[in-house]
């Protein structure tokens, strides 16, 4: 029977790090909602009034709340099922303006439809094939950060980066690297094996 290495100090921070980026991206993205739920059912108490609009408030955050917490998920948990509504219900609790082209069918789509919500910031187009990602939309943003974390060059470990850290550590897992092409409405993405 053959025995894992012992892991030194540093190894086991690299790796719960990277748990804690996951987790505080997670929280952050739920937080905001979970508040809104409190918040209206504290002014349904105090104003009666605002009973017909705080259900509404209430459905809606329930919606979102559940959206989220399925794509995380899926994304993040065991033996889920991945599927493209499950993307487009992520997508619409920030802007009903994302496009979905391609079938979304694995955690690698799942963290690149993470990615899109965030470079995409005003909605757009996510165009999925077998070894290419492609968004597509007015105003992109991509930082040099975010680049040299998917590349490899540099690992940062910070919430905002979740997508393209869990996107760098499965290039490294499956052996592949990835190049980035951008014009001023495009960002593509080419997986390639080593």
């Amino acid at each position: 029977m053959q025995t894992e290495p012992k892991k030194t100090n540093g190894e086991k921070r690299k790796i719960m790090s990277l748990y804690e980026v996951y987790t505080t991206k997670m929280c952050h993205d739920l937080a905001g909602v979970i508040g809104t739920l409190g918040n209206t059912i504290e002014c349904m108490e105090i104003d009666d009034t605002f009973l017909t609009e705080g259900i509404g408030l209430l459905k809606n955050s329930g919606k979102v709340l559940t959206a989220r917490l399925k794509f995380f998920r899926a994304l993040l948990g065991l033996n889920t099922s991945i599927t493209p509504e499950l993307a487009e219900q992520y997508l619409q609790t920030y802007t009903p303006s994302f496009i979905i082209q391609g079938t979304v069918c694995n955690r690698l789509a799942l963290a690149f439809i993470l990615l899109g919500a965030e470079c995409l910031i005003r909605g757009g187009t996510i165009t999925i094939t077998d070894d290419q990602f492609c968004f597509e939309g007015t105003q992109i943003i991509w930082d040099e950060s975010k680049q040299k974390i998917l590349t490899g060059i540099e690992q940062i470990l910070k919430p905002q980066y979740m997508a393209v850290l869990w996107i760098n550590e499965w290039l490294k897992n499956h052996q592949k690297v990835i190049l980035t092409e951008q014009t001023a409405t495009q960002l593509i993405f080419r997986i390639k094996s080593i």
